[in-house]
């Protein structure tokens, strides 16, 4: 089996763009991770095994249970009830164990969406936010694709209003699409403008419970790909990006987001 140096470049690129955007959530893959996604991006493993092999170290310590429509009315309706754990199709109720299982399982939807991105085989139908959360988080969690139920923050930032979150996201995506078709007789600073501008409206809406950043990377990809253009995640750092995204927030909950502290960002890794 090839290293990751050893790949076709477009093929490697789809690695080095996944294993980046999982290290800005916090994943720091082992040579064995890293090469069974050399393996599955290569046709060599199917990603049912792919993820089963890694599913078999973490046994389920909750038993499987449907949930109803009223979990999503309760005053915590994304954790195991008494954890601080998000209800997941695994089972586990570790925490250290939910973290490896999503991160191997998003790596690998990942690197198979990178995989055609690189083959010209995603269209502008599929700027669509809600479907590449799916398609990255459907292994993990029933609510995949949906958007958040709850308000939410992070430390000092917090998140647009949950009632909101429809219409700015309508805004937004409208926007992607409008970037993807038109984009591609802009030069590189005026892209990376437009991106810039786009990344920092969607961390400010933070549209769902968990998974926004590898969703956001991903849909940054896309667009600038549907542009004729590459972005290489490898060149930014976790401290630079998260960063960057809190400078980005707005004083009001309300309030336009700052898409300036992303500029310097964008301008460095788009090729």
């Amino acid at each position: 089996m090839p290293t990751p140096h050893e790949l076709p470049r477009p093929l490697r690129h789809a690695v080095d763009q996944t294993i980046a955007a999982e290290r800005l959530e916090g994943w720091r893959p082992t040579d064995q991770q890293v090469g069974d996604l050399v393996a599955l991006v290569c046709d060599e493993v199917s990603f049912g095994r792919y993820l089963a092999a890694y599913r078999e170290l973490y046994p389920s310590d909750e038993a499987p249970r449907r949930d109803s429509p009223q979990i999503f009315r309760r005053r915590r309706p994304y954790l195991w009830p008494g954890t601080t754990v998000l209800r997941n199709k695994f089972g586990v109720t570790n925490q250290n164990a939910l973290s490896d299982l999503e991160f191997v399982a998003s790596a690998g939807r990942m690197v198979t969406w990178h995989r055609r991105l690189v083959e010209h085989a995603v269209g502008g139908n599929e700027v669509d936010v809600r479907a590449i959360h799916q398609h990255l988080f459907s292994d993990v969690y029933r609510w995949a694709g949906k958007y958040r139920v709850t308000e939410l923050r992070r430390g000092d930032s917090v998140f647009v209003w949950q009632s909101s979150i429809g219409r700015l996201m309508a805004l937004l995506e409208e926007s992607a699409r409008a970037l993807a078709a038109n984009g591609s007789g802009l030069d590189a600073p005026g892209l990376a403008y437009r991106l810039a501008r786009l990344y920092a409206d969607y961390n400010h809406i933070h549209p769902f419970r968990e998974g926004n950043g590898r969703a956001g990377a991903l849909l940054l990809h896309t667009v600038a790909a549907l542009c004729g253009r590459r972005l290489d995640f490898t060149e930014v750092s976790r401290e630079e990006w998260y960063a960057a995204s809190g400078d980005s927030m707005p004083f009001r909950r309300d309030g336009r987001p700052n898409h300036r502290p992303f500029l310097p960002l964008f301008a460095a890794m788009l090729r």
